[in-house]
């Protein structure tokens, strides 16, 4: 059985990308079941940045940080699709960027799957042009009628797109995200706060993800700025990179919200240590599909604030001190000034259910389900 992904990630980046974790926690299992896997990406590898979790990596452009856009169009490439196998799985992370690979999939008998992270064509929506929205909205509805099985990463998307979509709601069966419960674990906050030149007494909040519209970050700056009221010596840490950082700084200053620090993209292995130098992990995005960085900090024993969006609510359901909150600011900074005064307590077991092996097994025996139907 050969995998190929498709998506516009590099595995040299090593970034906190949702996606990009989503794939290398698969390609490592299904490596350990001595399945050979290949990541479509973009740019040149650099073997500087260690092994890459893929046992293989063909790039279909030299340049790095393309947009999805250009990502697309070289998807089109008949040189690209040449170099998937015959008989081969095709796993898309986008309805878009399945059509360019349809008729090469038909053609030579390669299964094609596509994964629902979210209410994409939202996203769109917000930041695209009218234009840029219709091709999209195009291409999105034919990947619906010709693509036989999509992957939705939580009730939620699977609804939703079953309603847009009803026709296609049989193809489409929810798997969760999975999280590393070796790499994500609770470590010494004493260590890892030095490490990162934090005090011990400080009460620290810190939200990780991209910086953009859809994070709703100045949510979260103005309910931690209601908490530094409450509590001085409260910080906030935001982990990321985006089209918003500028912005972003800009607001804080404007704004005077003081202790936000603003760390920037940091490398995948070093997340386990920034989630475990928290108090509290906040998260109010206004759509996602599993983030799984709710996971992530769960098996840290980091308590979580968030709004209702995606499977969060299923994940934080009857877990200890972590809480859904309406999109009221009030509300967002007294739950967690009621989980920074609080006692801490043990909630890593209840993510246990969602160790990346189980999940990625789950996919495994959609694939192999799926070749013995072809």
């Amino acid at each position: 059985m050969n995998i190929y992904f498709i998506e516009n990630e590099n595995p040299s980046r090593n970034s906190s990308g949702g996606i990009m974790t989503y794939l290398v926690n698969l390609s490592k299992y299904l490596i350990s079941k001595n399945i050979k896997t290949t990541l479509l990406g973009n740019g040149i590898f650099s073997e500087a940045q260690g092994e890459s979790p893929f046992v293989e990596y063909k790039s279909i452009s030299k340049q790095h940080d393309i947009s999805n856009t250009k990502y697309l169009f070289y998807l089109y490439k008949r040189s690209i699709k040449s170099t998937i196998k015959k008989n081969s799985i095709i796993h898309v992370q986008r309805p878009d960027m399945c059509v360019p690979l349809l008729a090469y999939a038909n053609k030579n008998n390669c299964l094609l799957v596509c994964s629902l992270h979210g209410i994409h064509n939202l996203a769109v929506h917000d930041k695209k042009s009218f234009i840029h929205n219709v091709i999209y909205y195009i291409l999105q509805t034919i990947s619906f009628i010709f693509v036989k099985n999509f992957i939705a990463v939580d009730n939620n998307t699977k609804q939703y797109y079953s309603k847009k979509y009803p026709w296609a709601k049989k193809k489409i069966i929810v798997i969760p995200i999975g999280v590393d419960t070796v790499l994500f674990s609770p470590l010494d906050k004493r260590i890892v706060r030095n490490k990162y030149q934090l005090s011990e007494s400080e009460k620290i909040l810190i939200f990780i993800g991209r910086l953009e519209k859809e994070k709703n970050i100045p949510f979260i700056l103005n309910s931690f700025k209601k908490v530094k009221e409450e509590i001085v010596s409260a910080k906030l840490i935001i982990v990321g990179d985006g089209n918003d950082k500028a912005l972003l700084r800009k607001y804080v200053s404007e704004s005077k919200i003081k202790d936000v620090v603003f760390f920037g993209e940091i490398n995948n292995t070093d997340i386990p240590n920034i989630l475990n130098c928290a108090d509290v992990f906040v998260f109010a995005s206004l759509y996602e599909g599993s983030p799984n960085v709710i996971k992530e900090a769960i098996a840290c024993n980091i308590p979580v604030i968030s709004t209702d969006v995606g499977d969060v609510k299923n994940v934080l359901d009857g877990v200890d001190n972590c809480y859904i909150v309406k999109r009221d600011e009030k509300d967002f900074s007294k739950k967690i000034l009621l989980v920074l005064n609080s006692k801490k307590t043990n909630i890593r077991e209840k993510v246990l259910k969602y160790n990346c092996n189980n999940v990625s097994n789950m996919t495994l025996e959609l694939y192999k389900s799926l070749s013995t139907e072809n």
